[in-house]
């Protein structure tokens, strides 16, 4: 299944519109798609590609590149495996970002409490979540074809979904947590 967004999007400094059109694997969810979608908006001015392969033994939900097709954005959403946040936890070193994006702030800690001593560069983690329901709601309201229109600030992100199965409005708080947390 294909996902269609028509993307009018602001933050602090500038508006921009675009047009995203994402695939689905057959058992993702629309949490899950909803989850991939939040990270592009918090990243769509490093130009994120989705499910692209990095040319590693993994692949990421969101990967960004600087001019001369370096990695410098890697993002995974949802569940993540130990081995795998390690390995690119190991192998970004300082030059690349590493985010995990997870649905609620709880899932969050529950993740990073998980792998803060199982991971030898867990200082290179960075992890995003959002207010309870907020994601799975989202994904709910997903359909086919959306238009989106979307705020974030700082620490808040506020949208409206329009799609034939109505208007979606929600907002929720941005979640973050580092090693220096």
């Amino acid at each position: 299944m294909k996902y269609t967004f028509n993307i009018q999007m602001s933050d602090d400094k500038r508006e921009r519109t675009e047009k995203l059109i994402m695939g689905a694997f057959d058992n993702e969810t629309g949490g899950s798609i909803a989850l991939k979608l939040l990270a592009y908006l918090m990243f769509i001015e490093r130009r994120p590609r989705i499910d692209e392969d990095a040319g590693w033994h993994f692949t990421p939900d969101l990967i960004a590149r600087d001019d001369a097709g370096d990695i410098k954005l890697w993002v995974d959403c949802g569940r993540v495996s130990m081995k795998k946040v390690d390995v690119i936890a190991t192998k970004v070193r300082d030059h690349i970002d590493f985010f995990v994006f997870r649905k609620t702030q709880r899932d969050m800690t529950q993740f990073y409490q998980a792998i803060k001593d199982k991971t030898k560069h867990v200082q290179n983690v960075k992890c995003v979540s959002f207010d309870d329901g907020f994601v799975d709601a989202m994904g709910e309201s997903l359909d086919r074809t959306n238009n989106l229109e979307c705020y974030i600030g700082d620490d808040m992100i506020t949208l409206n979904i329009v799609n034939s199965f109505g208007r979606y409005e929600g907002f929720s708080s941005i979640h973050r947590l580092t090693a220096a947390d």
